[in-house]
């Protein structure tokens, strides 16, 4: 049964699953709709994790504990999908392809529990939303680091700041974050 209700935040998640081929990071933000504003974020690191499957279970976790604190007033979770470009194919010759297979576990994780999942290529939301476009706009600092209170103004790594943009990008053009601000 599809919710009619629009969620007031989005998940977003900027996904490594890279635990052999070089211990990933993902990068995981949570974004208000209504108040324009990140006011979560984090990351998850494999190099913390026991195994891959310990890392990997480490995000369906992250999925669960953001779903149930937000599920009152909704969430959705958006994410970057993995694309092999012909320009990086010769690079991932004999690969696990690591992010992929995560990807795949959030996705049926996702899908089991019924949140709303939205993603598209990292390309797409790095050229709309630049480190420059999201200090203008407040959600980073000039120096990278966060205006949130949860993180503590700390600079944000690479995959954080991409989480914000997925979240970003879902709020505005996906979930239409702009239009219900005229409404």
């Amino acid at each position: 049964m599809k919710n009619l209700k629009q969620p007031r935040y989005v998940l977003g998640i900027d996904p490594s699953g890279n635990f052999f081929e070089g211990k990933g990071i993902t990068g995981w933000c949570v974004f208000d709709i209504i108040e324009d504003k990140v006011v979560k974020c984090g990351s998850i690191c494999a190099s913390h994790a026991k195994s891959q499957e310990a890392y990997w279970w480490a995000h369906v976790v992250l999925i669960n504990n953001m779903f149930n604190k937000y599920k009152a007033e909704g969430i959705v979770v958006s994410m970057e999908d993995y694309v092999l470009y012909a320009r990086q194919a010769k690079a991932q010759i004999n690969s696990g392809m690591e992010t992929s297979q995560l990807i795949g576990i959030i996705k049926i994780h996702c899908w089991i529990k019924g949140i709303a999942l939205y993603m598209r290529t990292a390309s797409h939301v790095k050229r709309r939303w630049t480190d420059n476009i999201l200090c203008n706009k407040g959600y980073i600092r000039k120096d990278r680091s966060s205006f949130f209170a949860d993180c503590k103004a700390k600079v944000l790594c690479e995959h954080e700041r991409d989480a914000i943009r997925h979240a970003l990008h879902c709020a505005t053009f996906e979930l239409g974050k702009e239009k219900k601000h005229n409404d």
